[in-house]
């Protein structure tokens, strides 16, 4: 006879998907979401963690880098790698940070694919079209991803700010205000404006580049000349990621509100208040924009009106400099976070699409008291099942044995358990509700 597993999915999460507006080119992630495992961590994280779909990298303080299955949750290697600013995956690489060094390992196994010396790096690497973008105290590095070939530097002091990618150019933002556009290709310093005191959070998308600054206004600029198009007044500082589609940017602020403003001309569209303050800025995945705050769990609003668009629950709090990574694949939303606070007690959870959540068998997961399954029957011989019901001849005894006078008795009466090839539950406990008759009429 051949065994069946059965299978279940449990779902922690709650989130309300957002229709997909007509003709906005916008679809919305996988919905809804849900922890898929959850490990404890040997130390606090250095850096956050980040994902590339088939595997979950997290660095610890102690100098140790893992790379977990994202199916699973199986530890695939590790490596003593003092890591220092946030990991960057691509290609099948991951992009290592620490010490004088920027060095790519294999995804697979660790393995180191190529070192880049003498390159002590001020910002997060970033990893985009074939490129690995790393800044140092003194310049902005351009990296041919597959090989670690360096393909040309600009000088550019004063930058803390991960460098935004868009097209065919790099933008960066410097700490005395300065935003540069830079040629991919070349390295060519295409144009450069200033925005006063500061540039305090940086992104770019379609022709637009979007600057938070340290006067607290919020600046929209041209990606063809620098011009600038619009500012808007916030009145409190701008950090973290900024996020931006065809119609509108969002961004949160030190205030603990997310702000959605309109991408021609700076209006503000919507701003939702926060309990707590975010602590990354914010990331859009279709119709969902995912704020992560100080707190136990992971805020979404609906990017059409800023709405609270459901939550996922969280094992720990979430801490500054400790980002979820989100990634959007085929097979839906991935989000790895790293949580944790006083207690020093660190885990890892990994968050996916709930619809494609592997299953996992009833013999891995925790019994549930007082709930019965059905489950295949284990194969016994049918006396054994039915017992004294099989028609047979007694079993012989010696006469001696049999006391006299001979009586003849009913057998006891036994509830009947079992069937060969059916299964039985019992009743439930609780009687179904009766219906009360009408009575007759007047």
């Amino acid at each position: 006879m051949s065994r069946t597993t059965i299978y279940c999915v449990f779902l922690f999460g709650s989130v309300v998907a957002a229709a997909d507006a007509p003709g906005d080119g916008k679809t919305a992630p996988k919905l809804p979401v849900a922890v898929v495992w959850t490990i404890d961590l040997a130390a606090a994280a250095s850096v956050s963690p980040a994902i590339d779909g088939e595997r979950v990298y997290v660095a610890l303080r102690t100098g140790e880098l893992t790379a977990y299955a994202a199916s699973d949750r199986r530890e695939l290697w590790h490596a003593n790698k003092t890591v220092t600013l946030p990991l960057a995956v691509g290609g099948g690489l991951v992009f290592v940070a620490g010490g004088d060094a920027i060095e790519a390992l294999h995804g697979t196994d660790g393995k180191s694919a190529w070192i880049v010396p003498r390159a002590k790096i001020a910002a997060p690497l970033v990893a985009a079209d074939g490129w690995l973008v790393a800044v140092t105290d003194a310049d902005v590095i351009a990296i041919r991803a597959s090989d670690g070939e360096v393909v040309w530097r600009h000088p550019a002091g004063g930058v803390i700010l991960a460098p935004a990618i868009d097209g065919p150019r790099l933008y960066i933002g410097a700490n005395d205000g300065r935003v540069m556009a830079i040629e991919l290709s070349s390295g060519e310093v295409a144009w450069e404006h200033y925005v006063p005191e500061g540039v305090t959070a940086l992104a770019a998308h379609g022709g637009l580049v979007y600057v938070g600054a340290g006067d607290k206004d919020f600046y929209c600029l041209s990606a063809r000349n620098g011009k600038e198009s619009w500012p808007k007044r916030i009145g409190s500082i701008v950090t973290g990621r900024i996020a931006a589609d065809d119609q509108r940017v969002y961004f949160s602020a030190r205030d603990n509100m997310v702000y959605a403003l309109d991408h021609a001309n700076g209006n503000q569209r919507w701003v939702q208040p926060l309990r707590r303050r975010p602590i990354a800025g914010v990331v859009a995945l279709g119709h969902v924009i995912f704020v992560p705050t100080g707190a136990a769990e992971l805020t979404m609003l609906y990017d059409k009106d800023g709405r609270p668009s459901g939550s996922v629950a969280l094992p720990g709090q979430m801490l500054p400099g400790l980002a979820p990574d989100l990634l959007e694949t085929t097979d839906g939303l991935q989000i790895a976070v790293v949580t944790g606070g006083l207690s020093n007690q660190w885990q890892l959870t990994l968050i996916a699409s709930a619809g494609e959540l592997p299953m996992a068998p009833f013999a891995a997961m925790d019994p549930f008291p007082g709930v019965p399954y059905l489950t295949d029957p284990i194969p016994e011989p049918i006396e054994k099942t039915l017992g004294s019901l099989i028609a047979g001849d007694p079993v012989l005894v010696p006469a001696t044995s049999i006391e006299w006078p001979f009586l003849l008795t009913d057998p006891p009466l036994e509830p009947l358990t079992a069937l060969p090839g059916l299964q039985l539950r019992p009743l439930s406990p609780t009687l179904p509700a009766r219906r009360e008759r009408p009575g007759p009429a007047g």
